[in-house]
């Protein structure tokens, strides 16, 4: 799921405030940026999301940015 999606499926299923949720965003921003290619962008957001709201690797493995 794209960015917009991500963050939308966030919003269904996890319980945050608007500073998380900016946080998130600002996360995924960077990586889409900074970031090279599926497999390290996948390990980036493992790094930067993990133990954050709850979210699984799964989750984080659908996120395509």
């Amino acid at each position: 799921m794209n960015k917009e999606d991500f963050l939308q499926y966030i919003d269904e299923n996890f319980s945050c405030d608007g500073s998380a949720k900016r946080l998130i965003s600002n996360i995924l921003d960077y990586v889409e940026t900074n970031i090279i290619g599926e497999n390290e962008q996948y390990l980036a957001l493992c790094e930067l999301l993990n133990g954050t709201i709850g979210l699984s690797d799964a989750e984080i493995k659908k996120i395509c940015l």
